[in-house]
């Protein structure tokens, strides 16, 4: 019975622990379950972390690409304003409000630069009287005297009946053109025999010879289609027109076989040309691009421009590229100073033993003066300013000699030149190098070294602006006939420009020049005359007359 009863106690107290046993397990499950829930949780934060994370890193690369993209729309937007000014804005690099550079040095002022004004004189300005028009200087001018008098029966006093006496008179003047002309010459040669019958002599005066054989064109009608062409930029077809108008038919065609057999009459200036290189100590070169017809492509016009005193004279090369080949065979033996801009081309003969490099202040003012006048002030202006002061230096050491000049420059132009090679320096730590003002502070401080030396030469330039200068009425020329029929007409259109502005150079009439040698041409073919001495710069001026 006890032990009965001992039986039904432990199925009571067992049948009594399963709600808690049940309860046990669920509350076991829950632990679990929460546990699981929390360690989901954890999961989803540290995956949201990480798609923090990913977003931040990817909102920063979305920041960066938007800034490139700022600083690109920047950049091509001034590209746009720069090819737009280079296309239809004024040429001139002076910007309004930097016409007073040249008239003192009030305005030199960079900002974070501690160093004390530099005191330059101001460069001496007359401000001329303003009248109305030009005045025109006719003293050279031929003249005919037209005396328009009264008529006699107005020369009598109304008063008294006596006759009017003359005590002076009223001179004007007005010009008048009178066209040119072409006229016919013949040349006439008397035939002279002898009566007897033995003798059977004929004589005459030597014919006159004409600059082209067998042709109807003498040097001056050469020379006037010479100069309509590449001094005037008059292209033939339109020759041949005014021609025709004047009451002769010369098909243009024909005014091109003149130029051309003229030029080869006169190749071996071109030669004597080439070896005054040797003599030259002083160069400048540059280079412009033409378009050939025959093929179709571009070729370039090398010009050469030599500033010895005593021997100034520039030539004219076409090349077929703008390859570094054509200046450095040309300039194999040459020794002194080399004057260019910033391009790569010329990096060989830059360093090149016994060539002195000078660089090209006016590309990198023109650079800066661009961005001034699509944003007007700010850091662009500022170079304008130190480099004005430059300039403004330049013009008044241009009148002295060179060891004047030197001394000049030490003075005033070196102490000038370390504020802007401090000034690129600070700048461009500020400023992005893919914008304007970036690019064009990286040309400075790139051609610094080639932009700096003239400061210790008095002979020296500035700038490359006078070869510049030279190739002016080409590209001018250019823009009226367009291209270059072929390689052989480029070649003596190079001879032809390089006659007429060496001509220049040396303050010779280009007309009264070519008119001489065309008709020295067959003693220059004979060999009975050295090409040197029919040079601008050696020739007797006193013979073009």
């Amino acid at each position: 019975m006890e032990i009965r009863d001992y039986a039904d106690n432990i199925s009571t107290f067992s049948n009594a622990f399963v709600p808690i046993l049940a309860v046990n397990n669920y509350l076991s499950n829950e632990v679990f379950d929460l546990k699981k829930t929390c360690l989901d949780s954890q999961v989803e934060i540290i995956d949201l972390k990480k798609s923090s994370i990913n977003l931040q890193n990817e909102n920063a690369k979305l920041q960066a690409a938007l800034t490139t993209a700022e600083t690109h729309i920047k950049y091509y937007e001034e590209q746009i304003q720069l090819a737009r000014l280079r296309r239809f804005g004024k040429k001139s690099e002076v910007n309004p409000n930097q016409l007073s550079l040249f008239d003192g040095f009030e305005k030199i002022e960079v900002t974070n630069t501690p160093e004390a004004p530099i005191e330059i004189k101001t460069v001496p300005y007359a401000r001329c009287h303003s009248h109305k028009g030009r005045r025109i200087d006719t003293t050279n001018l031929p003249r005919e005297r037209i005396i328009h008098d009264l008529e006699p029966a107005k020369k009598i006093c109304q008063c008294c009946g006596k006759e009017l006496v003359k005590f002076g008179e009223d001179v004007s003047e007005q010009l008048e053109y009178i066209p040119a002309s072409i006229k016919v010459i013949e040349h006439v040669r008397p035939k002279y025999t002898c009566q007897c019958k033995e003798a059977q002599t004929v004589k005459m005066a030597p014919n006159k010879e004409s600059p082209i054989a067998k042709s109807l064109a003498g040097a001056s009608l050469i020379t006037e289609v010479i100069i309509k062409k590449y001094q005037h930029h008059l292209p033939l077809y339109r020759q041949s027109q005014i021609f025709l108008q004047e009451g002769v038919d010369i098909p243009d065609n024909t005014l091109g076989n003149w130029i051309m057999q003229a030029g080869e009459l006169l190749l071996p200036l071109k030669k004597a040309l080439w070896h005054e290189i040797e003599n030259c100590h002083n160069l400048q070169v540059d280079e412009t691009p033409v378009l050939l017809l025959s093929p179709n492509k571009q070729g370039y016009m090398w010009v050469y421009h030599s500033l010895e005193p005593q021997n100034r004279f520039a030539i004219f090369d076409y090349q077929n590229t703008r390859g570094s080949a054509a200046p450095n065979t040309h300039l194999a033996e040459y020794q002194g100073f080399l004057q260019n801009d910033g391009y790569i081309g010329y990096n060989a003969l830059k360093h090149k033993t016994g060539i002195v490099p000078l660089g090209c202040f006016a590309h990198a003012r023109r650079r800066f003066a661009e961005i001034v006048k699509i944003s007007p002030g700010g850091k662009a202006q500022e170079a304008l300013d130190l480099i004005g002061a430059l300039y403004a230096i330049e013009s008044e050491a241009k009148n002295f000699e060179k060891e004047a000049r030197y001394k000049i420059r030490a003075e005033k132009s070196k102490p000038i030149l370390d504020r802007i090679k401090k000034w690129l320096i600070e700048t461009a730590a500020t400023t992005p190098p893919k914008c304007a003002l970036g690019e064009a502070i990286a040309y400075a401080q790139n051609q610094w070294l080639y932009l700096t030396n003239y400061v210790d030469y008095g002979e020296t330039k500035i700038d490359n602006n006078l070869v510049e200068n030279l190739i002016r009425p080409f590209a001018l020329g250019r823009k009226n006939w367009l291209f270059i029929g072929n390689e052989k007409s480029a070649n003596i259109a190079s001879l032809i420009y390089g006659l007429i502005q060496t001509c220049k150079l040396n303050a010779i009439n280009p007309r009264n020049y070519l008119i001489y040698i065309l008709n020295q041409a067959h003693k220059l073919r004979r060999y009975q005359i050295e090409p040197k001495e029919l040079l601008p710069q050696f020739i007797d001026k006193n013979l073009l007359t």
